[in-house]
C-alpha cells in the first residue's frame, strides 16, 4: 500500500478526528496570535521574545484540547509519553517560528508581518504534528504507512 492511498484510508476512517484536531487549531492559533500580538504591540517586548512567551502560553490550551476532547483520553497524564513528546512537538513549532519572526525582523517592524511569519511556520508542521500525535501520543492505533 502507498504512503498516498493510507493516508487517504487514514482520512476516510478518521475524518472526524482530523476535524476536530483542525477545530483546536481554530481556536489556540487565534489565541496564539492575540498573546504574541499583546506581547508584542502592548507590553511592547521584542519580536522573538513575544512569540516565544505566547507560543509557551497557547500550547497549554492546545495540548489539553487535543488530549481530552480530539483523542478523548482521560486520567493522568503521561510526563514520558505524552507531555514531554507534545511540548517536544511545540518546541520544534516555537523553534520554527522564531526563524521566521526574526528573519522578519530583520526587513520590518510591522506587526502584521511578525503575525504572518509564526502563522506560516506553525502551518508547516500542522500535519506532521497530527500524524505524531494519532500515532505515538494519543491514538489508539498506530497509523499503517507501508513503503
Amino acid at each position: 500500500m502507498s504512503l498516498l492511498s493510507s493516508l487517504i484510508g487514514f482520512v476516510k476512517t478518521d475524518l472526524a478526528k482530523l476535524a476536530r484536531f483542525a477545530a483546536v487549531s481554530v481556536v489556540t492559533v487565534p489565541l496564539g496570535a492575540a498573546l504574541f500580538w499583546v506581547f508584542l504591540d502592548v507590553v511592547e517586548l521584542q519580536p522573538v521574545v513575544a512569540n516565544i512567551v505566547a507560543v509557551t502560553l497557547s500550547s497549554i490550551p492546545n495540548y489539553f484540547l487535543n488530549r481530552y476532547w480530539v483523542w478523548n483520553k482521560r486520567g493522568g497524564s503521561s510526563i514520558g509519553r505524552e507531555i514531554a513528546p507534545f511540548w517536544a512537538m511545540a518546541f520544534l513549532g516555537l523553534f520554527l517560528s522564531v526563524a521566521f519572526v526574526a528573519a522578519a525582523d530583520v526587513f520590518t517592524d510591522l506587526s502584521v508581518v511578525f503575525l504572518a511569519a509564526n502563522f506560516m511556520a506553525f502551518g508547516a508542521v500542522w500535519i506532521f504534528k497530527f500524524v505524531v500525535l494519532e500515532k505515538y501520543l494519543f491514538g489508539n492505533t498506530p497509523l499503517e504507512v507501508s513503503p
